[in-house]
Parts: C-alpha cells; sequence; structure tokens
C-alpha cells in the first residue's frame, strides 16, 4: 500500500488522511450510550428471570450472601 508520501518535510500541508475525521466524539457518544442501554437492558433481564425462579420455587430460599 503506498500513500503517496516520500518525505516528512511538509508535514503541515497534509490534511485528513481518513474518512469522517471530526466525528470521533459523534461515535463515541454512541457508542457510550450503546452500552448503558445493553448493560442496564442486561440487568433488567436478569433480575426478570432471577425473579421468575423465585416464585416458582415450593418456598422462598435464602439469598447465598445470607
Amino acid at each position: 500500500m503506498n500513500t503517496g508520501l516520500t518525505s516528512l518535510a511538509k508535514i503541515t500541508e497534509i490534511t485528513v488522511i481518513y474518512p469522517f475525521s471530526g466525528m470521533e466524539y459523534l461515535y463515541s457518544a454512541v457508542a457510550g450510550a450503546f452500552f448503558v442501554f445493553f448493560i442496564a437492558r442486561q440487568i433488567m433481564m436478569e433480575k426478570e428471570v432471577h425473579e421468575e425462579l423465585l416464585d416458582h420455587t415450593s418456598e422462598a430460599l435464602p439469598a447465598p450472601a445470607e
């Protein structure tokens, strides 16, 4: 792969070298929002399953920490 650069003498004249530059903050915000949503949804689903398991037992069992 050839970039076309032969020396770094005119480094200040080089502009962006990849597409969509300047959008890193947007991508980071989207990734962060997805992460928070994903973790919150996982916690909700695990809580539902845990509650369902507790409801189907014949007697109330103590929590593992007790």
